[in-house]
């Protein structure tokens, strides 16, 4: 277990125990943190449209998915010890840093709120990255639990296709990686 996690009850299925998962608690100064750029992040797309892949009746409000979503990638960092940019850009921007993974030089973090299945999307294949699946707990984003890894491309292969369009697969949380964290 890394500096900084704490071990989250097992879960076992009938055909497997699935090792404790790790809770990364954040800083008082990382919650002012993650705090401060989702509510930059919710600024810079005021009034952008979501994309047509997204389903507002399922959606929460911008700025507690921004904040959630920050919190999940600062402690995928802190559980790697690998930098987070934090970044901001307006929203006329995206597509110039739309490559850009969250954290470090190669891992995409995929937020889940509902269930533990995540998105896979086909614009990110052929990069070299790492998924890293997390769920911060709510409403307060304090800490956030880390569901598994897993090698971007071969997630894809195992993912199902979504209901939400040809280009978004969606991963069971079974295909996830809980060994070594990949480097």
């Amino acid at each position: 277990m890394r500096v900084g996690a704490r071990a989250v009850g097992m879960s076992a299925s009938p055909h497997h125990a699935v090792a404790a998962r790790p809770m990364i608690d954040l800083e008082s100064w990382e919650f002012d943190l993650i705090n401060l750029v989702g509510a930059r992040r919710c600024s810079a797309r005021w009034g952008s449209a979501n994309a047509a892949h997204y389903d507002e009746r399922r959606m929460e409000d911008d700025r507690t998915a921004q904040v959630a979503a920050c919190a999940a990638e600062l402690a995928v960092a802190k559980f790697v010890n690998q930098y987070w940019h934090a970044s901001v850009w307006d929203s006329r921007d995206h597509f110039a840093y739309a490559n850009w993974p969250d954290v470090g030089k190669n891992i995409e973090v995929r937020r889940v709120r509902t269930s533990d299945y995540a998105a896979v999307r086909r614009r990110q294949l052929n990069h070299g990255l790492i998924l890293f699946v997390a769920k911060p707990t709510m409403p307060e984003c304090r800490a956030v639990e880390i569901l598994g890894w897993q090698h971007y491309d071969y997630a894809w292969t195992k993912a199902a296709p979504s209901e939400f369009d040809e280009n978004t697969r969606i991963l069971d949380p079974k295909y996830l990686r809980f060994d070594e964290v990949p480097s």
